[in-house]
């Protein structure tokens, strides 16, 4: 398994806990929503990349997990949301400088950085105000390394609010 599949499902394990601050079951953003936050974080990441990268969707992460053990006492009827991306077209040249754009651009959108790995091209995040879990990951591939980007939703109600009980 490479490490960026490995950083995935960190990724995936990590926002199972449900840390995202929402009240439990209070209304959220919809799934649509959170989908749609979670390309625009990916996207205006990697338009600030020099040289410009093209991004290549890593296929398995196109479908909603639920909230497996969700650490704020709600709902498993809540998802997240995830989008990964290869960087294609880097050169292992610049792939320090292009970690540091990563970094700079997180930074100046107010996001907070969680971790960075000792080489400095393995980082994670936290989207501000909204709590969104930011990755950026390198990996090994035939002896030249892959840049990758991902972002996870905090667990939302798929339609934005909890369903009636029936009870």
């Amino acid at each position: 398994m490479s490490r960026l599949t490995v950083m995935i499902v960190i990724v995936a394990i990590l926002v199972t806990g449900c840390t995202g601050g929402e009240a439990v079951n209070e209304p959220t953003m919809t799934e649509t929503q959170a989908l749609a936050r979670v390309e625009q974080l990916i996207k205006d990441t990697a338009a600030v990349i020099r040289p410009k990268p093209r991004l290549d969707l890593y296929r398995p992460s196109l479908n909603p997990n639920s909230c497996l053990d969700p650490s704020d006492g709600g709902s498993k009827d809540r998802v997240v949301v995830n989008r990964s991306y290869y960087l294609r077209g880097i050169p292992q040249d610049q792939l320090a400088e292009v970690a540091r754009q990563v970094k700079q651009y997180w930074e100046q959108q107010g996001h907070y950085i969680e971790g960075i790995a000792q080489n400095g091209l393995d980082m994670s995040g936290r989207s501000r105000p909204d709590d969104f879990l930011l990755s950026f990951a390198a990996t090994g591939d035939n002896g030249d390394i892959l840049l990758g980007l991902a972002a996870t939703s905090p667990c939302v109600w798929p339609n934005g609010t909890p369903e009636p009980s029936s009870s």
